[in-house]
């Protein structure tokens, strides 16, 4: 079982391993300290990350504590789920239980849909391995 990654204390290896072909990156946005379902979800989440495969990256962003990675971007609702299959976001969505995490982490959505995704740019910011001195 590994640590989970945190963008603020492993900004060189998040950076690393997204550049590489094919690595898939699965974000989950939430606000743990006044969202009920985002505390909920996270000991999911974090068992989940614990056990990613070698070529995945599973990430929580917190509104308040990684708004940097954040730029611009505040989903609708909390918490939101993207998952980046490479450089391309493939999938977004609210999580509304535990249960959702677990499949919403395993299948992108149908190609017709992806065109209605527009890339919050979070992964081109984590790959930026001199973020820190900004």
């Amino acid at each position: 079982m590994s640590q989970p990654l945190d963008p603020w204390n492993d900004a060189g290896i998040l950076a690393k391993r997204l550049q590489l072909p094919g690595f898939r990156l699965l974000i989950v946005i939430g606000a743990e300290a006044w969202c009920t379902r985002c505390r909920t979800i996270r000991p999911d989440f974090d068992s989940l990350a614990a056990s990613a495969k070698a070529d995945e990256i599973w990430l929580w962003l917190d509104v308040e504590d990684h708004a940097q990675f954040l730029g611009d971007y505040l989903p609708e609702n909390l918490p939101m789920m993207l998952v980046y299959d490479g450089d391309k976001l493939v999938s977004s969505a609210f999580l509304n239980n535990a249960s959702a995490l677990r499949v919403k982490s395993m299948e992108p959505l149908d190609y017709e849909d992806k065109n209605l995704l527009i890339d919050p740019g979070i992964r081109s910011r984590l790959i930026s391995e001199d973020w820190a001195s900004e």
